[in-house]
């Protein structure tokens, strides 16, 4: 429990933003995780550009 402790303290600014403000990162976690998906499931593009554009239509 002590450690429990010390790191809300630690990092107390942090959640008291998380609670006042509703902001939230997940919309880029998401899109930074289909990316992730599809560098894995295309093994590699030839070309830099048509990776690109399958980014685009991955956001769209």
């Amino acid at each position: 429990m002590d450690i429990a402790i010390s790191t809300l303290k630690k990092n107390m600014t942090a959640v008291l933003n998380s609670v006042e403000y509703d902001f939230s990162n997940s919309p880029v976690e998401g899109i930074k995780r289909r990316i992730k998906s599809l560098k894995r499931s295309c093994f590699g593009f030839r070309y830099l550009d048509n990776f690109r554009k399958r980014i685009a239509l991955i956001r769209s």
